[in-house]
């Protein structure tokens, strides 16, 4: 027989070469999702408990701060730990089994060597083996056994065996390839990478939340200052209609109109008031501001709500948002998983067809007994020459004696109806994705169609409103007139009043109305956080995928 060549650290090169080299375990900590903008939290302050702020810093205390997107955080840092749970399919495996064992058997013949048999066995045997990512498994064993017994025949008492085999298995049809093995890993990579843009989603949800509390709260403010200079017209009205009653050229009547038009306006003011509380503590409550001082100070916004107009290109827009939507880019990437499964299922409708590869050496040392004559003698002549364990050892280091093996085996089931059914169910799953994702594109043309459009609305507001107001102005310039010449009364001139608190009311409304499409804009194209100033910072590598040391999933 050819003596084999290939020697026992050839045997471990050969292993190694099957499967990249695992880097040591390490305990992992988190990972570290956040963003970047400006660090307003530190520099808030109240004065006189006053709290002046701009909308800038409105939006950084609120990624900083809002509960909402320490919960989103939280699903993208266990999206990641799944990947690294699914990395551990190439862990290697270090396995290792001991066993003594003591027996004491009564003889059956005279060919045990014994009238009753004694035996001792004591084995400790270590194994390393690991996936690979062809779907195959690499292994190498490490066996070794000692013997003893009372039998005559045993020639070789005590008798230690020692054997080194390399292990190779692999599947050639059904789970043969990187797809088959790694399908629970990837599909969990491109979990990750949804997480992250359904955390995107939901910063720019903030954000939006946000600007639209802000703008309800300087809407609510300007709305209140219209009303209380309603009620200085009123009131300037009725000091005129005082003093004309008491000269006797206005009848009383007109005291009590100008004081009905007073009243009426007071209680706007009282409810308009409660609104800026309202919208005040919606803001609030998306800062998430620590201690009652922020809270019981009073917030003044320091933003002008006056925005020069945009210009829209509807099909750059469009285009722009079908690039940069964070629910585009997730849906596309739930299709990528689809196609996965679809492949992985299609495989999965194959026979089992796998190979087993097997080669090693083994020794045999220990007390040899040398019998002269034959054993059967009464008193036979016994000569030990000594033996151990080392013998053993070196019989498989200097490779005496080798074995291989090749196997095949083969299963399939006849109809195969559970894996072609559940293939048919991943195509349809696939192709129901896809349809989704049309629906998602339609559902964003519709969107940014209507953001457009009401960008487009609310400047035309604007010029319409203040027209409007101007046009109001002018008439109440010139009721006034016509009241201090006695032609008119204190109700025509209380309904104008009451026209252009309306007029000042809608142009209030219109300027912030613009400022709300602006951002439902920017949302719809998917470039609210590049407008923001925003941009979210993600230091890990789904290659790597190493944890940053010292930090909370819930942190910025």
């Amino acid at each position: 027989m050819r003596k084999a060549t290939l020697s026992i650290p050839g045997l471990a090169l050969v292993l190694l070469a099957l499967a990249p080299v695992a880097s040591l375990a390490q305990e992992p900590k988190t990972f570290r999702t956040s963003w970047k903008t400006i660090d307003a939290e530190s520099s808030l302050a109240t004065n006189d408990n006053v709290l002046e702020l701009r909308l800038d810093e409105a939006i950084a205390v609120a990624l900083q701060r809002n509960l909402g997107l320490r919960i989103q955080r939280f699903q993208r840092s266990r999206a990641l730990f799944t990947v690294l749970q699914n990395r551990g399919i190439y862990d290697y495996n270090l396995t290792g089994d001991g066993l003594i064992r003591d027996s004491t058997t009564p003889a059956a013949s005279q060919l045990d060597g014994a009238d009753v048999r004694l035996s001792e066995t004591q084995s400790l045997n270590l194994g390393l083996d690991r996936l690979i990512p062809t779907g195959g498994v690499a292994g190498l064993s490490f066996t070794n056994q000692r013997f003893e017994s009372n039998s005559v025949f045993a020639q070789i008492n005590p008798s230690f065996d020692v054997g080194i085999e390399a292990v190779f298995s692999q599947p050639l049809l059904r789970g043969r390839g990187r797809l088959a093995t790694e399908r629970n890993l990837r599909i969990a990579g491109l979990d990750a990478e949804i997480a992250l843009e359904d955390l995107e989603r939901a910063v720019s949800d903030t954000i939006e939340l946000v600007e639209s509390a802000y703008w309800s709260l300087v809407e609510s403010r300007a709305q209140l200052e219209v009303a209380r200079e309603s009620l200085g017209l009123a009131e300037e009205l009725h000091e005129m209609n005082k003093v004309q009653v008491d000269v006797g050229t206005k009848a009383p009547l007109e005291l009590i109109q100008s004081e009905v038009g007073i009243a009426t306006r007071q209680e706007d003011i009282i409810r308009l008031e409660a609104d800026v509380e309202d919208a005040a503590d919606s803001l609030r409550e998306l800062l998430n501001l620590d201690g009652p001082r922020f809270w019981d100070a009073q917030i003044v916004p320091a933003t002008d709500p006056e925005q020069a107009r945009l210009e829209i290109d509807l099909d750059r827009a469009l285009a722009t948002a079908n690039q940069e939507r964070p629910e585009v880019r997730a849906a596309r990437k739930r299709i990528e998983q689809l196609a996965l499964d679809s492949r992985f299922f299609r495989n999965q409708r194959l026979p089992r067809l796998g190979l087993e590869v097997r080669y090693g050496y083994s020794g045999l040392g220990g007390d040899v007994a040398v019998t002269e004559g034959s054993i059967f003698d009464p008193d036979p002549v016994v000569t030990i020459v000594p033996g151990g364990y080392d013998d053993a050892l070196d019989q498989v280091i200097d490779r005496d004696f080798d074995a291989w093996q090749v196997a095949l085996n083969f299963a399939m089931p006849l109809q195969n109806r559970a894996a072609r059914a559940q293939s048919t169910i991943a195509d349809l799953a696939l192709e129901q994705g896809e349809t989704q994702l049309e629906q998602t594109l339609l559902q964003v043309q519709t969107d940014v169609r209507r953001a457009a459009r009401g960008v487009r609305t609310a400047a035309q507001q604007i010029d319409s409103a203040r027209i409007s107001r101007e046009l109001a102005e002018r008439n109440l310039d010139a009721e006034e007139k016509r009241y201090e010449n006695g032609i008119t009364t204190s109700f025509q001139v209380l309904e104008i009043q009451e026209d252009l608190s309306q007029a000042r009311s809608r142009e209030v409304n219109a300027i912030t109305a613009y400022r709300r499409a602006l951002t439902a804009f920017y949302k719809a194209t998917g470039q609210l956080l590049e407008e923001a100033g925003v941009e979210i910072e993600d230091d890990t590598d789904l290659e790597t995928l190493e944890p940053t040391e010292q930090q909370s999933a819930s942190q910025p």
